[in-house]
């Protein structure tokens, strides 16, 4: 058990935070989570779902104790538990505290703001993937990786959805998603009914942590559904910058009907300065198609021997449902990757966040 920094403070003063790295230190009321008072105080904390289910609020604590509101094995992993990682949305603090930020990579220093957008261009990639493509009122600029809460006035809570491409120049005002229809999902039902080109709405962001972090060490990727979106505008503003790091990445999809960005992967591997894999894998494919790669869930092929190096060696990229992220994890564990070296996304949908802050 973690040692109290200040046994000695009376059940109604605030404690005090300090957040590393950097060292800023703040006051957190006793009726207050951690991420409510470092947002109410204008602290930079990586977030998003707020109610314990996305892990975008994940840091370590160094020092201090917590008590707290929903069971942190809901979304982290027991490893990621013993080593001290908490959500701070979920984590009211018993007294004084030293808390860690993920310092593994540059600062991401993107302003929040809102823009008036206008859907500009939709077209299919499957049968339930559209890629929308918005154009804004004045260039945006984000991290490959990063996502942004796309508001529609027709629905009273906007629904967040990753970039899709790299970010654009400093005069590009184009951002491109993908987004999924969820099955009996209003706002994705209302996309995809017909052609909404023209149509107003509201974008805020960037926001998120994922994103790639600077190395020399190799790269798996894993991602299923529309979260090929992230990983794929990542991969390419990396090959951009020339990065020479082998890449293994591993899609998972239902059937071949669900492959996409097939010719997006190509041109990777064929400017990739170093070894680039990329293989899709379906796990409803009927037995008897002509389908030559590879079969069942797409976390059941996170070996070394299929990856093409070893894992626990790699930085690792995830980014999914919760299901696919969650068997990742546990396989990625078992296979000796660091959990400092992994990094993920979870895609919930709407009435997955209902669910997780009943």
């Amino acid at each position: 058990m973690r040692k109290l920094l200040n046994q000695f403070k009376t059940r109604n003063q605030p404690c005090t935070v300090t957040l590393n790295p950097g060292g800023i230190t703040f006051d957190v009321p006793r009726n207050r989570t951690l991420l409510q008072a470092a947002n109410q105080q204008n602290i930079n904390f990586p977030q998003h779902c707020t109610v314990g289910t996305c892990g975008s609020c994940r840091c370590k604590l160094v020092a201090g104790e917590v008590r707290a509101l929903r069971d942190f094995s809901y979304t982290l992993t027991r490893a990621e538990i013993d080593e001290g990682y908490i959500l701070a949305c979920q984590s009211m603090l018993k007294g004084d505290a030293v808390i860690e930020l993920d310092n593994t990579g540059p600062e991401i220093t993107h302003p929040a703001t809102t823009f008036a957008a206008t859907i500009s261009r939709t077209r299919l990639l499957t049968h339930d993937i559209m890629q929308v493509d918005l154009r804004l009122d004045r260039p945006i600029s984000y991290t490959a990786g990063q996502f942004a809460d796309l508001g529609l006035a027709q629905f009273a809570r906007p629904r967040s959805y990753s970039f899709a491409n790299p970010a654009p120049s400093s005069a590009g005002r184009e951002v491109s998603f993908h987004v999924r229809q969820v099955p009996g999902g209003s706002y994705s039902d209302w996309l995809f009914a017909t052609d909404r080109v023209g149509e107003p709405c509201e974008l805020h962001g960037p926001a998120g942590n994922f994103y790639l972090r600077p190395d020399t060490a190799p790269i798996l990727c894993v991602a299923g559904g529309s979260g090929m979106a992230p990983i794929k505008a990542i991969l390419e503003a990396a090959a951009r910058q020339k990065f020479e790091r082998p890449v293994t990445y591993l899609f998972g999809a239902r059937q071949q009907r669900d492959l996409y960005c097939s010719k997006e992967m190509q041109a990777l591997r064929e400017q990739w300065p170093e070894t680039f894999r990329y293989l899709p894998i379906l796990s409803e494919e009927p037995a008897g198609s002509s389908w030559q790669g590879g079969r069942g869930l797409v976390t059941d092929h996170i070996a070394s021997e299929t990856v093409g190096f070893e894992l626990r060696d790699c930085h690792a990229y995830l980014c999914g449902p919760p299901g696919m992220i969650d068997a990742a994890l546990v396989a990625l564990e078992q296979n000796q990757v660091p959990i400092e070296h992994i990094h993920y996304d979870k895609f919930l949908d709407a009435r997955q966040l209902e669910i997780a802050s009943e």
